[in-house]
This record gives structure tokens, C-alpha cells and sequence, in this order.
């Protein structure tokens, strides 16, 4: 009998979480592969959020709530309103769930990451002159 080990499926050990995507008329193949990112917490500025189901509170259903229902296009103005409520349930995330001050390092880049998407989002509107279309995969 095969004696069974721990760390033989450690590699299948990956967290579930919510991950947001924005998109934008002329997005480039380029673009769309810097969204992959292996679950990363920083790359808001590619279009790309991320939190684990690690538990409450969750900033991406404040920031994008029309989103976990389906692919849906919203306004960079709509965003940039609700993002200090964003960023208040970020910090409070770090702390609560992952025992992080506001100035650890690892805090500030996942709390970083939300004012970047909103940013990136603002950029693409105009740009464009149409909202990011957002999905969520949870």
C-alpha cells in the first residue's frame, strides 16, 4: 500500500478567491497576458484584482458590485466615488485577516492595487471614451 504524504499535492494548493479583470476597446494580446498573474494582490495597474477567500471583509464587492453578477461596463467616475470606501475595507482586510498594519509593506501594495485599477480604468475611458467592461471570475 502507497503510504500517502502531505506535500505530494502541494502544488494543487491554491486558494479561491475573487479575481476582477477589466477590459477596454483595443486591448492588446500583450495587455490581456498581463493579467495573468498567478493570484497576485498588486497588479491593479494591469487591470487585475485579486482577494482570497480568507474571509470578510471584501473591498472588490464594494468596489465592483454590479460585476459579481455578470461582465458588466462601469464608469471610471462611478469607480473613483466609491474607492475611498475601497481603501478603508482594504486596510481593515490587512489588519483583520492577514494581522497587517496600514504601513507593512505587503498591505500597502494590496491597498495600492485598487487605487491603480481605478486609475488605470479613468485612463482607458478616456482613451476610449467607453467605461472598462468588468468581470469577475469568484
Amino acid at each position: 500500500m502507497r503510504e500517502e504524504r502531505e506535500d505530494a499535492l502541494a502544488f494543487i494548493n491554491l486558494r479561491s478567491g475573487i479575481d476582477v479583470y477589466a477590459h477596454w476597446k483595443g486591448k492588446t494580446l500583450a495587455e490581456e497576458r498581463a493579467q495573468i498573474t498567478g493570484h497576485s494582490v498588486a497588479h491593479g495597474h494591469v487591470g487585475y484584482l485579486r482577494e482570497a477567500y480568507d474571509g470578510e471583509p471584501y473591498a472588490i464587492q464594494v468596489l465592483v458590485p454590479e460585476a459579481l453578477a455578470g461582465e458588466v461596463e462601469i464608469r471610471a467616475a462611478l469607480l473613483r466615488a466609491r474607492l475611498d470606501e475601497v481603501l478603508t475595507i482594504a486596510i481593515e482586510r490587512q489588519a483583520l485577516i492577514y494581522h497587517r498594519q496600514a504601513d507593512d509593506e505587503a498591505a500597502q501594495l494590496a491597498v495600492k492595487s485598487f487605487v491603480d485599477f481605478v486609475e488605470l480604468c479613468e485612463r482607458k475611458e478616456r482613451e476610449t471614451g467607453q467605461p472598462c467592461r468588468i468581470s469577475v471570475r469568484a
